[in-house]
Order: C-alpha cells, then sequence, then structure tokens
C-alpha cells in the first residue's frame, strides 16, 4: 500500500515571505487589462466586416481609390490590432506571475510597460479627437466612416483609452508602494543572528584555510616543567606532530 502524496503548489513562496496585497492586485489588475484589450481587439474585428459595407454605401459616389485605401486600412487596423492583444495578453500572464514570485525582473518590466501603454493610451485618444474633427465635416470620406461604426463607438474607443491609461497609473502606483523586500532573494543568516542591514558584507563562517585543530590532550596528561611533551594515548604511542613543531620544542645544547 503506498502513500499518496500531495504536490506541492507551483507558486509556494519560502518560509517568512508573504505576498503583500498590492502585489496580488497589481497582477491580477494586469490580467484583467489584458484580457479586455483582447475582448475589444476581438469586437473590432468583428463588426468591420458590416462597417465596410455601409462604409461602401455611404461612399458610393465618392473617388474608388480613395475607398478602397480606407477599406485596407480598415482591415489592417482591425488584423493587426486583434494579433497585438494576444500577445499583450501573453505577456501580461507572464509578468503577472513574475510578480507574484517576486521577480525583480518582472517588477522592472512592468513599470516598463507601463509607460509604454500611457504613451500609447494618449496617441490613440489623440487620433481619435482627429478622426472626429474630420467627420464633423459633410461629404467627405471621414464623415461616411464615422456614421458606418455603431452608435456610441467612438465615444467607446475613447472610455477604453482611457480606462487603460489608468489601469497603468494604478499597476505602477501599486509596485511603487509594495514592499520592496519581497522582490529578490532573502538573506541566508545562521540561526540566532539578525540580518546585517543593507549593503553589508556577509563573511562566510568556518577555520581559515590551513587551519589545523590542536588534538585535545588525553586523560591524565600532565606536562613536565620547562619541556611540554606531546598527548600520548597510551603507553609507548604518541599521536602525530608537526615536523615544525617537533624541532622547536627541542632543547638546545
Amino acid at each position: 500500500m503506498t502513500a499518496e502524496t500531495t504536490p506541492a503548489p507551483a507558486e509556494a513562496l519560502p518560509a517568512g515571505r508573504r505576498r503583500p496585497v498590492a502585489v496580488v492586485l497589481a497582477s491580477a489588475l494586469l490580467v484583467l487589462m489584458g484580457a479586455g484589450g483582447l475582448a475589444y481587439a476581438i469586437t473590432t474585428l468583428a463588426i468591420t466586416a458590416g462597417v465596410v459595407q455601409r462604409f461602401r454605401a455611404a461612399a458610393s459616389g465618392m473617388n474608388p481609390d480613395d475607398v478602397t485605401g480606407f477599406v485596407t486600412v480598415l482591415w489592417t487596423a482591425a488584423g493587426v490590432g486583434t494579433a497585438l492583444a494576444v500577445i499583450l495578453l501573453g505577456l501580461f500572464v507572464v509578468l503577472a506571475l513574475g510578480l507574484r514570485r517576486g521577480s525583480t525582473g518582472a517588477r522592472i518590466a512592468t513599470w516598463v510597460v507601463c509607460g509604454l501603454g500611457l504613451l500609447a493610451g494618449c496617441g490613440s485618444t489623440v487620433a481619435v479627437a482627429v478622426e472626429r474633427s474630420r467627420s464633423s465635416v459633410p461629404g467627405t470620406l471621414g464623415a461616411a466612416l464615422s456614421g458606418a461604426y455603431p452608435d456610441g463607438w467612438i465615444g467607446g474607443n475613447v472610455a477604453m483609452a482611457i480606462a487603460q491609461m489608468a489601469g497603468y497609473v494604478v499597476v505602477a502606483v501599486l509596485l511603487l508602494v509594495a514592499p520592496g523586500a519581497f522582490f529578490g532573494r532573502p538573506r541566508q543568516t545562521p540561526a540566532g543572528y539578525a540580518a546585517p542591514p543593507p549593503g553589508y558584507p556577509l563573511i562566510p563562517y568556518g577555520p581559515p584555510p590551513g587551519y589545523r585543530p590542536v588534538p585535545a590532550p588525553s586523560p591524565g596528561y600532565r606536562p613536565t616543567p620547562g619541556f611540554p611533551s606531546p598527548p600520548t594515548d597510551g603507553p609507548g604511542s604518541s599521536p602525530e606532530r608537526d615536523p615544525d613543531e617537533e624541532y622547536w620544542s627541542r632543547p638546545t645544547e
């Protein structure tokens, strides 16, 4: 009969290390943002066919080459956006797992991603504002494209960009206020001794190189006055001695 063993969890932390609440919230929010971005990209790809159909109907009397160019941009943006959303979701999951393990590299990489995400969010907000300003002129391709989208789609894009930027800021702040001692390897110290302050070099314990312990004297050993003799283990026996010690212990003639 074999005893059943319970496998250890994949994210088990060393004893004495607890995962801070700020790290848990930051990792969960990071994955949620990646999932939200993927859902938005899939929705955009799903409505592109209808948008193209309505756009062609509204721009029937305009330059066909310009209309074809707009359609190509729409399909390219939808496809690239979906592929990028899948990659970002995988990246966010990897970073979240690294944060939960206390990886310093994952913490720094998340800060970099948050900075890039803020820049991308600002750029998309500006692009939507420019598109809305162009769509306000009737009889143009911009107006036809704006009318081809479902009601509230442009405003939803702006809200989505703002929410993403706010999420990046929250994740960066949570990692900033998280205890720095959680990230990195814990210092190993002997039992009963306090950990040294940060920056203090740890000195390895143990005898110096070349050290040989002196054998303890046998029971009943009494040194001779003026001439120390080595301890004996029994009658007629003597332990091994260092040649230098043997030379300097001889009496001078």
